[in-house]
């Protein structure tokens, strides 16, 4: 009840902010940031005046959901073992595209420009060809995978958590925001290269201690944004599984290949 709360208080405040804005300058797309005035090839704006509708159509289009997948070589593994990792990787990721083009400019609008509202859009998006997915998950625990103290206040929110409030919604399931917390301090991992960022983040997530028998024997859905090299979420799950966690399956809104 709280959620949906906020959730309405949110689309409300977003709402009376884009009026105004639009009424000091003309509107533009989020994502290709073609305004109004200047769409002559019949675009228009769409009913929550964040994304034009060519945007959404390309969308919706490209990213169909996948899944489950090997969340490091990306290749489907049926929900077993992946066979073609040494050793066999247990994890698996469902998700519903790939990190390019129109998904990875949202992305980006939404994880460091401030565009809150574009990612839960993109989860309500991406809810619709991935529910098909995600109906075996049902009564799992949603947790998020965690930005450190001092990250989180710089960007003032955790785009993982905002997703996985959203898709906790959608889904009916079961929420659990403080989960997992880092340890420590890491880098970006985008800045970092591939082999870089195992070292990154080895060891640097923990479940507290309070929430350990909320956890222990929970099948858990772990939400990330991104995965790329499937390191952050590999850390993230170990620290579930090391305090009894029965599985850990994984829902990124976009994969890199």
């Amino acid at each position: 009840m709280l959620a949906q709360a906020w959730h309405k208080t949110l689309r409300g405040a977003l709402g009376l902010y884009l009026d105004f804005q639009e009424f000091l300058a003309p509107w533009s797309c989020l994502c290709c940031g073609r305004e109004r005035d200047s769409a002559d090839d019949g675009q228009s704006v769409s009913d929550d005046k964040l994304l034009c509708e060519n945007c959404i159509e390309s969308l919706n289009n490209k990213n169909v959901g996948f899944g489950p997948v090997c969340p490091f070589c990306g290749n489907p593994n049926g929900g077993g073992p992946c066979v073609t990792c040494h050793p066999p990787a247990h994890l698996h990721l469902y998700y519903w595209g790939n990190y390019e083009n129109e998904l990875q400019e949202c992305i980006l609008q939404f994880k460091f420009h401030g565009a809150r509202e574009l990612g839960i859009r993109l989860m309500e998006m991406a809810h619709g060809p991935m529910l098909r997915r995600l109906t075996r998950l049902e009564n799992q625990l949603i947790v998020p995978v965690p930005l450190h103290k001092r990250r989180q206040r710089q960007r003032q929110y955790n785009q993982s958590e905002l997703l996985a409030r959203r898709l906790a919604e959608l889904c009916g399931m079961e929420f659990c925001p403080n989960g997992l917390k880092r340890t420590r301090a890491t880098f970006q991992q985008a800045r970092l290269a591939e082999d870089m960022r195992w070292n990154n983040v080895r060891d640097a997530f923990a479940v507290p201690p309070p929430l350990v028998p909320g956890i222990a024997g929970r099948h858990i859905l772990l939400v990330d944004d991104i995965v790329t090299t499937g390191a952050t979420v590999y850390e993230a799950s170990e620290a579930l599984l090391s305090v009894g966690a029965a599985r850990v399956e994984i829902f990124s809104l976009a994969y890199t290949l």
